[in-house]
């Protein structure tokens, strides 16, 4: 662990910054770690003050007109921009560790650039696997990276399957909590207001994250993303409810034996796993009390409750271009929603359109998956979700 160097794509989102604070509390305890390279979006006043703090040598912006900012301000600094500066850092001969925190599509082509290197990728962009599992797959194969996952459930499995063989595995079991709409009346979901669904019974996250987890897209993104980092068919991966998120997700074995892994509802935990694995590391982070627990419920996922999740596990069943396609409409739905252009339940309604229109088109199956096919269906679905009329699902 001394002197383990780090490169943080999207230091400034959610999952970046828990990360420089995770980097702060393992620095104080005694585990050196060296901040390389950062990339941000467009907060370039945060990532200045990281810049200041951290001192990497070498930094991207999203765009040219924040990356002049930082050379004006950093002379000594490389500064790079755009999608080609992502690449940069993810293709840095002298890292140990590469985070990927960002947030969209634009995650996948660092994710396979890291691991076509054979280094070891903390990840936490959910894109990477849920529209470029099929090509991740490919790359590990081949060159040898490796994937420690981020993600809560996922970081969860990752620990329950040290207990057991992968021949050993009778299935995966992913938690969700339900979302802030559990228990409303169905007939009351098509008028629930963005206030509503923002608030999130357990866990603080982005805006579109909360959405998804509301709907439950976000569990099937994460069925997909189980899927093609386990190596376990959907068959054998079930979401379940458990309200009080205290059990992040479970393994159980033929045996009949189910290992679990239970912590705070706070991602510096996971985050922290990813980072010092396979060390554990004590660094004051917060502790889960058994004794305040009094219940632990679980229920069966409703998918009439639920009809978003139904259709974005239909689509990551049918593999190919099909994940992209819904994970770009949900994109572009979400924030349509957000700007109260549509209503909560056409969310589910506009991913279920989009879904057929694929399946209609003449160029989506029977073809090699390559990236420009992904990014190409990524366009096309984000401009057929800004144009649909609103309709709901029930």
């Amino acid at each position: 662990m001394q002197g383990r160097r780090i490169v943080i794509l999207g230091s400034t989102g959610s999952i970046g910054t828990q990360t420089l604070d995770v980097i702060e509390r393992l620095n104080h305890s005694g585990h050196a770690t060296n901040i390389v390279g950062l990339s941000a979006g467009r907060n370039i006043d945060l990532l200045t003050q990281q810049i200041e703090h951290f001192s990497p040598y070498i930094v991207s912006a999203a765009e040219e007109d924040g990356a002049r900012v930082l050379r004006d301000r950093f002379p000594d600094l490389t500064v790079l921009s755009g999608c080609d500066g992502l690449e940069e850092l993810a293709s840095l001969s002298n890292v140990d560790l590469v985070v990927n925190a960002l947030v969209g599509a634009i995650g996948l082509s660092p994710t396979l650039t890291t691991l076509a290197s054979g280094r070891t990728l903390a990840l936490a962009n959910k894109e990477s696997m849920v529209i470029g599992g099929e090509l991740v797959t490919d790359v590990l194969r081949e060159k040898g990276g490796t994937i420690l996952p981020i993600d809560s459930e996922h970081n969860a499995i990752f620990q329950s399957m040290r207990a057991g063989e992968h021949t050993e595995i009778e299935r995966i079991i992913i938690t969700a909590s339900g979302g802030p709409f559990l228990n409303t009346p169905l007939e009351k979901l098509a008028t629930v207001s963005v206030q509503d669904a923002l608030h999130h019974p357990n866990w603080s996250m982005g805006s579109r994250i909360t959405i998804d987890s509301a709907t439950m897209v976000n569990k099937a993104f994460e069925v997909i993303e189980a899927h093609y980092l386990f190596d376990v068919p959907y068959e054998k991966i079930n979401p379940v409810i458990h309200p009080q998120s205290v059990i992040h997700s479970l393994v159980e074995y033929q045996d009949g034996s189910i290992i679990a892994e239970l912590a705070a509802s706070d991602m510096r935990i996971p985050i922290q796993y990813a980072l010092t694995y396979p060390a554990r590391v004590a660094t004051g982070l917060p502790r889960l009390s058994l004794a305040k627990m009094s219940e632990l419920s679980f229920e069966l996922l409703d998918v009439v409750r639920y009809p978003a999740f139904a259709t974005v596990h239909a689509a990551g069943v049918r593999g190919g271009t099909a994940p992209a396609a819904v994970n770009a409409a949900d994109e572009i739905l979400v924030s349509r929603f957000l700007r109260g252009e549509i209503g909560y339940t056409a969310i589910a309604g506009g991913l279920q359109e989009i879904l057929d229109r694929w399946t209609a088109r003449a160029d989506t199956m029977n073809e090699q998956l390559t990236l420009r096919r992904i990014l190409n269906i990524d366009r096309w679905a984000r401009e057929q979700a800004a144009g649909l009329r609103p309709q709901s699902q029930s």
